[in-house]
């Protein structure tokens, strides 16, 4: 192990970039009428209007087929679309349950105050029951509203509902779990009575609580160690970092952390994905704030291929480019390094995380033993042959292979691109999440016995989708929240 493997906080850093959004919005612009033409004009007026009317209906008439980009299909309301109740039995394995292979309808829908183009509800599930919490579209009340709700039942049952202040700056952070409460950004939720009070840290986000300590980080170069004692929080470090990238998401799409927590017991470390022109990531001891530089690019540097990304497994993380790897444990130390073959799969999400070892015999060839299956897309389409995704169930049954273009929404899969799988424990259903920015992307439940990918435009539209159990998927729309369920057989 060398400094460049596991060093202290002295890390050389590119400036952040800056980064906005914008919306851009259509102006009319009216002149002053034109002189009244004369009587000999007139006719050649009136063809002229003519043909002006004409292509206008051509245009209107090709719009209605082809969606305008200035309208988004993704903002339209599916309010008076019915809904079916759910009926499951409120399990969560991991696996998708095979009653999918039937295809989707809406279970139900929890509306919520919202403007066409205003943030959405964030949500999380614990047991059986639907957290939610979504900001006021009118600004000036700086006001959130959290809610619970029982989903074990038919329809959604209302446990609480309040509302509490909005900090200056909210964002998407994700639920974390302290005790008997959730902290959200920095507005702390009791899960019990929906209490909210806002965390002395704004402008920071929690990202995790490890040992009763919550980790905050203000997506810059700062994170703060903070414990609650009576009905106070007190600081209990604080410490420097590199650049922050702010997110978990990395290039391959080979894990799906739900935390950025790894390791356990006195080797727990939270991974902060950074700018840095020398390591991937840093490594945050939860209870010190003590930082280690982790995902070495000297390993990279002089091959063919340096693009590197990083992969979170549950006891470390592992550090890639297209032919070689290296692993580190919870505490920042090499553990590993090969080559190896690139091949296009992505093993299915079923539940849990893999450890270093056991990515890296996938990553070699292996089947994944953490997971149903695994799909493997061509390494890039051909014109007029079928976009086809091949299934290698874990367990040893011979791969099949399902055509993406067999769906009920007669869905143009040119630019259908894998980005999240799910199967059910006997392969029986194969759920493919497509995210292609330009054209909305796609999910469908593929039935592998008569190979026809079933899916909805509301399920198409939602974002933010979690997998509350193995029969109820529950997203974000413009109308608020939406739960999907099996189609009864």
């Amino acid at each position: 192990m060398t400094n460049d493997d596991h060093t202290g906080t002295d890390v050389p850093a590119r400036e952040e970039g800056t980064h906005s959004l914008s919306a851009a919005r259509a102006a009319t612009l009216i002149g002053t009428p034109p002189p009244r033409p004369t009587s000999r004009v007139k006719p050649v007026l009136l063809m002229g209007l003519l043909s002006v009317v004409a292509v206008v209906a051509a245009i209107g008439f090709f719009h209605r087929l082809v969606p305008s980009p200035s309208q988004p299909e993704d903002q339209r309301s599916y309010t008076t679309m019915p809904t079916i109740g759910y009926s499951g039995s409120a399990t969560s394995t991991g696996a998708i349950s095979p009653a999918w292979a039937s295809g989707v309808e809406t279970a139900w829908r929890i509306p919520f105050p919202s403007t066409k183009y205003g943030p959405r509800a964030l949500t999380t599930v614990e047991g059986t029951t639907l957290y939610a919490l979504f900001e006021d579209p009118d600004r000036p009340t700086h006001q959130v509203t959290a809610a619970a709700f029982d989903i074990s039942s038919e329809q959604p049952r209302e446990l609480w509902r309040t509302t509490g202040p909005l900090p200056n700056s909210l964002g998407r952070p994700s639920f974390v779990s302290y005790e008997d409460q959730f902290i959200v950004g920095s507005i702390v939720v009791n899960k019990a009575s929906g209490a909210q009070s806002l965390a002395p840290w704004e402008g920071s986000e929690a990202l995790a609580a490890v040992d009763g300590i919550v980790v905050a980080c203000d997506n810059k170069r700062a994170c703060s160690g903070w414990t609650q004692e009576a009905s106070s929080w007190v600081r209990q470090w604080e410490t420097t970092t590199a650049n922050q990238q702010g997110s978990l998401s990395t290039l391959t799409k080979l894990t799906y952390p739900d935390t950025p927590v790894i390791g356990t017991g006195e080797h727990e470390s939270v991974v902060l994905p950074v700018d840095s022109q020398t390591h991937a990531a840093q490594l945050l001891d939860p209870r010190t704030g003590q930082v280690t530089d982790v995902g070495s690019v000297s390993p990279f540097r002089d091959r063919q291929n340096n693009v590197m990304s990083f992969v979170i497994t549950s006891d470390g993380i592992l550090a890639l480019n297209d032919d070689l790897f290296v692993t580190y444990d919870a505490d920042g130390f090499i553990t590993g390094t090969q080559s190896y073959k690139q091949m296009k799969r992505i093993p299915t999400r079923d539940g849990r995380l893999p450890t270093t070892a056991e990515l890296g015999d996938f990553l070699s060839g292996a089947h994944p033993a953490w997971s149903n299956a695994t799909v493997t897309a061509p390494t890039k389409a051909v014109a007029g042959f079928p976009f086809s995704l091949t299934v290698t169930p874990s367990d040893g049954r011979p791969p099949f292979t399902l055509d993406a273009g067999n769906n009920d929404q007669h869905y143009d899969v040119s630019t259908f691109w894998p980005s999240e799988v799910r199967a059910s424990t006997d392969t029986s259903v194969v759920y493919v999440e497509s995210v292609d920015h330009a054209n909305g992307g796609n999910r469908f439940f593929f039935d592998t016995a008569s190979g026809l990918g079933h899916g909805s435009e509301e399920l198409r539209d939602a974002e933010d989708l979690l997998w509350a159990f193995d029969d109820l998927a529950i997203g974000v729309t413009i109308d608020g929240i939406v739960a999907f369920t099996p189609k009864a057989s």
